[in-house]
C-alpha cells in the first residue's frame, strides 16, 4: 500500500512538472512565420565570360563520371 501511494505520488508530482514546463510565456509560435520572396534569376544568368558557347566543349557525359568514379582516372 506504501508502495503503491508513493507510486502514484511519484507519477502526479512528474506530470505536474512536466506540465508546468510547456506553460511558458514565451514559447515560440509556429504560425508567426516570415515570409521571403521568391528567388529570381539574375539579369545576366545566360551571360558566360567567353560567349555563349564556350562552356560546351568541356561538358563530361554522366556515364564518363560513372566510369571515372569506379574504375578510377585512366
Amino acid at each position: 500500500m506504501v508502495i503503491k501511494n508513493t507510486l502514484i505520488l511519484l507519477v502526479v508530482s512528474l506530470c505536474s512538472v512536466i506540465i508546468s514546463g510547456c506553460s511558458g510565456k514565451n514559447v515560440p509560435d509556429e504560425f508567426m512565420v516570415l515570409k521571403n520572396r521568391p528567388l529570381s534569376m539574375p539579369p545576366d544568368f545566360h551571360l558566360t565570360p567567353d560567349g555563349p558557347y564556350s562552356d560546351l566543349d568541356e561538358i563530361i557525359e554522366p556515364q564518363e563520371i560513372a566510369k571515372k568514379a569506379l574504375f578510377g582516372e585512366n
